[in-house]
């Protein structure tokens, strides 16, 4: 009788330990194709001549899957087009004088939740010499 006790009781302690849930947790895949909330784009030129803009409530960079951008900045709207050609560069059109720019930031240039998209480059005199436009979502 006693044997058979214990053989009952590892059989529960077999299932109560051999049972395990998988967790199998998805990991978020990040994509610029989503609409962000303009934070700033901060434009200059060798001429020392600089221009920032801090995005008010409503301000956005709305990148669709079809290539399109629709940007809210101020009271000017804007449609762009982009191409995401590797992990750090992006070309959109128009965004500065020769339409590239890559990703750029701290460790992580495109999270869940910022991006940080650049432009920089030798230019003709009087054009954007850099243009860096910060988003959050």
């Amino acid at each position: 009788m006693k044997l058979r006790q214990l053989f009952i009781v590892l059989f529960i302690f077999c299932l109560l330990t051999g049972c395990k849930k998988d967790h199998t947790g998805t990991i978020p895949v990040v994509t610029l194709v989503a609409k962000w909330n303009l934070v700033t784009d901060y434009t200059s030129n060798h001429l020392a001549q600089m221009n920032t803009y801090t995005g008010v409530a409503g301000d956005y960079f709305d990148f669709r899957a079809d290539g399109k951008c629709y940007v809210k900045e101020g009271s000017l709207y804007d449609t762009l087009t982009y191409a995401i050609k590797n992990d750090t560069t992006i070309t959109i059109s128009p965004f500065a004088f020769n339409n590239a720019a890559y990703f750029s930031g701290q460790a992580n240039p495109l999270t869940l939740h910022a991006a940080t998209l650049t432009s920089a480059g030798p230019y003709p005199p009087g054009e954007v010499d850099y243009r860096q436009v910060k988003l959050s979502r």
